[in-house]
């Protein structure tokens, strides 16, 4: 009898064991996926992905107009403040103390300053990598070294610099035209054709855009092998990248943001929906895009890129742009949550016929103006041009969180957003705008 009795503590003791080991496991796997985490764990992030210093000596607000032609240089901005020994002919005369740029434009150093004092979260120095100082390609470049030691001086808790460059690609052939960014990048390529000068020999200069593709998917390295290679589409028009070709599995998740607007004004809406119809995994952020001080000092321009993730470091943002963890909005204050399934916006699904949205919106308590006042799902429409609205509710009263849980039959579509409109995308006869001033990520279904 006593030997019974401990046999069968002995086997519910292992019951436990066993139990409480499968039950540490899933708990360890659920929170090592981020997509499934709850809301609350993500917070939301404002900075500045495209950014151009003086290191981009061609054109900018220290400019009066831009260079076309490096042997004939434009006189700088007669309102820059000129450091001592900066000479507007020769772009090798830069290199200074960036304590000498006190208007108009600088240096990395100065953008970062600017940024921190302006509450930016992160801000990215993003110059073209075909101009006459970041030649030649080398991450021994000192045009490289200067935005790499910025980064390295200005990181600190509350704030994230970001290593970039923008891929200019500016001619038709082979593979198209647009320009790419790319952060958090152990080192650049360039792919100017000498529209600034002579052009370097290969494999400096003539990238295409597949040629670049190519260097994404098999040599582009994440800078201190710290977080994640950012790579997204910037300023596209409609039928930019040979209308969105050159497109693979591989590629199509190497790329993950689109430059929907620039400084709040043109919204790309039909650029963007076609890329996803394309089969682009994207998704949307704002910029300023600034060459200049203007846009970090000007309030009416709040921080436009605007990302969920866990904390403020390096690592935590890059990851979330990577994921496309990403809302474009046209006001401040908004924040925007939403899952399909428990997975959190930017998931690719497996093929499910049944959507559960769990939608949560959030703007300030003192902008009555940003108030939410209608939502729509949007999808994929099935002959593969533009989109349909399948889900469509309306909000009525002064609420500053909105919280809507909608389910969705569909067998077909390839992804879903969401398009929301607020108070001030009303009118004065009280129609809506044609498109709503936010734009989160899309939930992929994975067909």
């Amino acid at each position: 009898m006593k030997t019974s009795r401990i046999s069968l503590y002995l086997l519910f003791a292992l019951f436990v064991f066993f139990s409480c080991k499968s039950y540490q496991s899933n708990d360890i796997a659920i929170s090592n996926n981020e997509s499934e985490k709850p809301f609350s764990y993500f917070k939301v992030y404002r900075g500045n992905t495209h950014s151009h210093t003086l290191l981009t000596w061609t054109h900018g607000e220290h400019r009066s107009k831009g260079i076309n032609d490096l042997s004939q240089p434009t006189e700088f901005h007669p309102d820059w403040n000129v450091p001592a020994n900066v000479n507007w002919r020769d772009y090798n005369s830069i290199f200074v103390d960036p304590s000498g740029y006190t208007n108009r434009q600088g240096l990395p150093d100065n953008h970062f300053e600017l940024a921190i004092a302006n509450g930016y979260d992160f801000y990215a120095i993003t110059d073209h990598s075909q101009e006459p100082n970041f030649q030649p390609v080398s991450i021994d470049n000192k045009g490289w070294q200067a935005i790499s030691k910025a980064v390295e001086k200005y990181k600190r808790p509350g704030f994230v610099p970001l290593v970039g460059f923008e891929f200019s690609r500016n001619t038709n052939e082979n593979g198209g035209n647009g320009h790419i960014n790319v952060l958090n990048s152990s080192t650049y390529i360039n792919a100017d054709h000498g529209q600034r000068g002579p052009a370097p020999a290969w494999p400096d200069a003539n990238w295409s855009i597949p040629q670049f593709y190519n260097w994404v998917k098999t040599t582009a390295k994440p800078y201190k092998n710290s977080g994640y290679v950012v790579v997204g589409f910037n300023h596209p028009s409609a039928q930019q990248y040979d209308d969105w070709n050159n497109i693979d599995a591989e590629i199509a998740e190497k790329i993950c943001t689109f430059e929907i607007h620039t400084n709040y004004n043109k919204n790309r809406w039909d650029a963007y929906i076609r890329a996803l119809n394309k089969g682009w995994r994207v998704s949307p952020i704002g910029v300023h895009d600034n060459h200049g001080y203007s846009a970090i000092l000007n309030k009416q321009l709040p921080p436009p890129t605007f990302v969920l993730a866990p904390e403020l470091t390096t690592e935590a943002i890059t990851k979330a742009l990577h994921e496309r963890r990403t809302f474009a909005s046209w006001n401040e204050g908004v924040e925007v949550r939403y899952s399909v399934n428990g997975q959190f916006m930017g998931s690719v699904l497996s093929k499910p016929d049944v959507f559960n949205f769990h939608i949560e919106i959030i703007t300030p308590d003192s902008k009555e103006n940003e108030q939410v006042k209608k939502i729509q799902i949007v999808r994929n429409k099935p002959d593969g041009e533009g989109v349909t609205i399948v889900a469509d509710q309306s909000f009525e009263g002064n609420r500053s969180r909105i919280v809507w849980d909608k389910e969705i039959k569909d067998t077909s579509a390839k992804y879903f957003f969401l398009q929301i409109f607020h108070e001030n995308d009303i009118d004065n006869t009280g129609n809506y705008k044609s498109n709503g001033s936010t734009i989160s990520a899309p939930v992929w279904t994975g067909r």
